[in-house]
Formats: structure tokens, sequence, C-alpha cells
């Protein structure tokens, strides 16, 4: 499942991630963010994963399409988290995107707030 809220006045959208993604989630998910893209030059993105049990092949595909369309609209993403999968993804990521993503763990949520506002 994925929650939305912002951006704020720093361009920064905050998502909230749980439970295992699907297509469908992606599909729900997708058109919003493509407005926001519409709307805004490029976005940061505070990204909190709670319970996250990775993603069905159908979402992931969606996902690194999404991402390959918008890649030059990504500022910074602080990623919020607890495991070392979660961790290790955010520095492939950070491989892939010309944007800097930066790994935090839970109880660094607030420098990951203060960092991605920067």
């Amino acid at each position: 499942m994925f929650v939305l809220d912002g951006p704020n006045e720093n361009e920064v959208l905050t998502i909230s991630v749980s439970q295992q993604h699907t297509k469908d989630d992606y599909q729900q998910l997708l058109p919003k963010l493509e407005a926001l893209f519409a709307q805004y030059r490029s976005l940061k993105f505070f990204i909190e994963l709670k319970d996250f049990h990775g993603f069905e092949i159908g979402a992931l595909w969606e996902d690194l399409k999404f991402d390959l369309k918008h890649k030059n609209q990504y500022g910074k993403a602080a990623i919020v988290a607890e495991t070392k999968w979660e961790e290790w993804g955010t520095k492939i990521s950070d491989l892939i995107f010309a944007s800097e993503m930066k790994f935090f763990p839970r109880e660094q949520c607030e420098q990951a707030w203060h960092w991605v506002n920067s």
C-alpha cells in the first residue's frame, strides 16, 4: 500500500509504503505521480518503509518503466527503513539514478527529514 502526503513547500513528497506491492497498487499510484510531475519540474522524496514485503514482478516492471520515464525529475530521496535488504536496495538505486538517494535507519527518521528538505 502507498500513502502520499504533499509535496510540501520544499517540494518533498512523503510516501509511506507497506505490505507487498502489486501491479494494481502501481496502477493506482502512478497516475497520481504523473499529475504531480506535470505540476512540478522535480520532486524530492521522503519514503518510509513500514512492514514492507517487496514487489510482485508485475509491480516491479511498472515501477521500473515509470522510473526510467521520470528519472530526470527525481530530486534527492531519503529512504527510512529497517532491514539490510532495504538498505542495499537503496544503495543499488543510488547507483542507477542521477539523483542522490540515502538510506536512514528508522531511529534516524528526523535526520532523514531534515536532510531531504535541505
